[in-house]
């Protein structure tokens, strides 16, 4: 431990594959790495605005060994040496174990913000101050963690569900999540109280966060620590036992108080094509990069290597360009997850396993 100060920390998780964006979202180079929205790396942006509220030298990332340099890249003002790394796809309640281990050795029971590195957040002066309100109430219920809801525009079933008991208070107590839940769980729940998105943005103090785990997975969680407070060197990442489903369920069997600051933010969480569609909607694009469409319908052309991409007639498509491929795709067939896994396992098995 180096620092006990109560000058907050933030862990920004980037370790995640994004294979429902696939072919924007590579093995190699995964969505948060990419220019996908607003011509800059997701990542970049959420550096830029977590450096409105944390001390970009306090800001850490935490991603795989394998995406160390694509990392790096992307840092801005963050230190290299702030990388958070697993050797192996854990997960996020392992890399969110992880990250609240390595803040707690490094910086005492700071009060952290743990962000993902891949969401989109339009009206940024609303999430600094509902970040900031986060904040505030860590000072005020130090046990408690705190989750930034986002109020829903709409339905979404592959979007995950806060509920309270109702009421308009700036902060509301959790009464339960529900992950991925479907319409008629929506309904009833919002017969009884309130409903907001769960923006996966938290607040903890890391010292609280650090005792939940040890109660909840001592066993699991005494592996982390260990490789938390080891000397290691270069890229090497964390390879040990791993924490499965959500990362906030250790936090909540070991009794801690959720909290919800509710607020209107603009939110949209960029992991599958419809979202991200409707984001270029919304910003009145039609493409990610360079290109020209003539009587186009329903395709979505997304240059990544910059060069410019032209279509006359094309209907129902995805065209994405890499540096060394390029890829069409029937859109309602990329939209079919098993299909579009199909795909990607015949890759795999071929001599082509790099267009991954």
């Amino acid at each position: 431990m180096t620092d006990t100060s109560d000058e907050p920390v933030a862990v920004i998780l980037a370790g995640g594959q994004g294979s429902r964006l696939w072919p924007i979202s590579r093995d190699r180079a995964p969505k948060q790495f990419q220019p996908v929205v607003r011509d800059r790396p997701l990542l970049t942006g959420t550096i830029e605005r977590l450096s409105e509220l944390v001390d970009p030298s306090r800001i850490h990332v935490s991603t795989r060994a394998r995406f160390a340099d694509a990392a790096r890249a992307n840092l801005g003002p963050v230190p290299a040496e702030n990388l958070i790394l697993e050797e192996d796809p854990a997960g996020p309640a392992t890399a969110f174990a992880l990250s609240i281990a390595t803040l707690a050795h490094r910086y005492g029971n700071a009060p952290a913000l743990i962000a993902p590195s891949d969401h989109l957040i339009n009206e940024e002066e609303a999430f600094n101050a509902a970040s900031r309100d986060m904040l505030a109430q860590l000072a005020a219920t130090p046990q408690s963690m705190v989750v930034l809801g986002a109020e829903p525009t709409r339905f979404d079933s592959s979007l995950g569900y806060i509920h309270t008991s109702g009421g308009d208070d700036a902060v509301q107590v959790i009464e339960s999540f529900h992950e991925k839940p479907d319409p008629d769980v929506v309904d009833e729940l919002a017969e009884s109280g309130n409903l907001y998105w769960n923006t996966a943005c938290y607040g903890v103090r890391v010292g609280q966060a650090c005792d939940a785990y040890r109660t909840a997975l001592p066993l699991i969680f005494d592996s982390i620590e260990r490789f938390a407070r080891s000397e290691h060197t270069g890229d090497q990442g964390y390879r040990g036992a791993a924490i499965g489903g959500h990362e906030i369920y250790p936090l909540m069997w070991a009794g801690m108080e959720c909290l919800v600051v509710p607020r209107q933010l603009g939110w949209t969480d960029v992991g599958t094509w419809v979202r991200l569609e409707r984001v270029l909607h919304d910003q009145r694009v039609t493409s990610i990069g360079p290109a020209l469409q003539l009587d186009a319908e329903d395709t979505l052309v997304a240059s990544m290597d910059g060069r410019p991409v032209v279509t006359l007639g094309a209907r129902g498509l995805i065209v994405v360009t890499h540096e060394d491929a390029v890829y069409v795709l029937d859109k309602q067939k990329a939209l079919d997850t098993p299909t579009l896994e199909r795909l990607r396992s015949l890759l795999a098995a071929s001599t082509r396993e790099d267009l991954l």
